[in-house]
């Protein structure tokens, strides 16, 4: 196994990419909401946000051709998706409250 397969699967970098799930879900949830309270929404811009943040967080799926660490990296990545979403979910009902 290559150095960054025993990286990838590392509960320490498991624990690194669960903040930077929080981070990127932070920093959605300050991003739309600058967009509306300003009076207009650039979807371009969101978009292109997005899809640099989409590249930043499949990055270690490109990192190993190994199947099995990639099948993991898939996991942890539908797990981070997930996450995302409730933190914004929970942070747009506790606004509305």
């Amino acid at each position: 196994m290559t150095a960054w397969n025993e990286f990838l699967r590392l509960p320490e970098f498991r624990a690194y990419r669960k903040k930077q799930a929080e981070m990127v879900a932070g920093h959605i949830h300050q991003v739309s909401r600058q967009s509306v309270r300003n009076g207009k929404v650039d979807i371009a811009a969101l978009q292109g946000k997005m899809e640099m943040i989409r590249l930043f967080l499949k990055l270690p799926e490109d990192l190993t051709t190994d199947n099995e660490t990639q099948a993991i990296l898939s996991v942890q990545m539908d797990e981070d998706t997930a996450n995302i979403a409730q933190y914004l979910i929970r942070r747009s009902l506790a606004e509305e409250v």
